[in-house]
């Protein structure tokens, strides 16, 4: 493999980003209707999910997966769609884990299918972490949110996240005058937990959320309101994290900040991200992806897949996050379902 930019045994992209970490969507269907990510207006029953001979096996995943470890692959992340949908999830996780020896493999949930069995299913298969996808405790706006009829006992999930996990993840995707107004809440019930608690900025992901800047809470108006609670201290986090951190006085607890809108972080993304039907993208605001599956179940051999992962990610120069209000993008971009938030 010639003319590649690898350095120091690190593959790195036209702007100088390490790949370190793949989100991979194991399925496009999910059993809520989040309005940032599936409406229900457009995700309804009469929606073309992706038919299930045209998805990623688990095998698949795991070629796929095996082979990017040898340009410098440590992390993963499951995602969805739900990810608890797909059967056999654990099994998944217990084979990336057993054949490619991944260093940290993770989950996004929205906690909705999160048993005591499955928890102890899902740590025993090899999972590390799970991230609690958390948007409201208002039981009168959990159909507005997410669509769910009712809400699941979340006291209960949180509790089995952090009695097998060790520590609860959440994200709360905030949006203004829908749920700004119960992050405060959402402390509470988590801060005697050992917990990292992500409050994230409504993004322009996708083309059918909805989304205008006027939605937006920046973060840093949520830092001083929670200031005024709390006694804050910054953390100093690796420069590859998405979300600045604070820990909280006498806590156990910390607050995290993604802003994606008012502070990007394009310079340090080391992301690339696998949809469901294998489709490879290196930005989560991507309009295009490059056929991984395809490749693959030509019986390519694992030196040229690996050369044409090589050669998308060296000429990797997406920013979107810096840009969005410079250059006016008109290319409809892929949905959050498809690839993974």
């Amino acid at each position: 493999m010639k003319n590649v930019n690898i350095v120091d045994n690190v593959l790195v992209d036209a702007l100088s980003r390490n790949f370190e970490y793949l989100r991979i969507s194991v399925t496009d269907r999910c059993n809520y209707r989040c309005s940032y990510c599936m409406p229900s207006d457009i995700f309804n029953k009469d929606y073309n999910y992706i038919a299930h001979d045209k998805i990623l096996s688990y095998e698949e995943i795991i070629s796929i997966c095996s082979i990017l470890k040898k340009v410098g692959l440590k992390k993963i992340r499951i995602t969805g769609g739900e990810p608890l949908l797909r059967k056999n999830i654990d099994k998944l996780i217990m084979n990336l884990k057993t054949q490619t020896k991944i260093d940290h493999i993770s989950m996004t949930t929205n906690g909705s299918l999160l048993t005591d069995e499955k928890l102890s299913n899902l740590k025993s298969s090899g999972l590390d972490s799970i991230t609690l996808s958390l948007d409201t405790l208002d039981t009168n706006k959990i159909n507005k949110i997410n669509g769910a009829k009712k809400q699941f006992d979340i006291q209960a999930v949180l509790k089995g996240i952090e009695k097998y996990f060790n520590k609860v993840k959440t994200n709360t995707v905030v949006i203004r005058g829908v749920n700004d107004n119960e992050v405060l809440d959402i402390i509470k019930i988590m801060k005697d937990m050992k917990s990292e608690i992500r409050f994230i900025e409504f993004m322009d992901v996708g083309e059918s959320n909805d989304w205008n800047l006027e939605k937006v809470v920046p973060s840093r108006d949520l830092l001083r309101k929670i200031n005024q609670e709390y006694n804050l201290s910054k953390i100093e986090t690796d420069k590859s994290s998405t979300s600045k951190k604070w820990s909280i006085e006498n806590s156990k607890a910390s607050i995290g900040f993604i802003s994606s809108i008012t502070e990007p972080f394009c310079n340090e993304c080391n992301r690339a991200r696998l949809s469901v039907d294998g489709k490879l993208f290196t930005c989560l605001f991507a309009n295009k992806g490059y056929n991984l599956k395809e490749i693959l179940r030509s019986n390519t051999s694992e030196e040229k897949i690996l050369e044409y992962f090589i050669n998308i990610w060296r000429h990797r120069s997406d920013k979107y996050s810096e840009i969005r209000f410079v250059e006016k993008n008109d290319l409809p971009k892929v949905e959050m379902s498809y690839i993974g938030g």
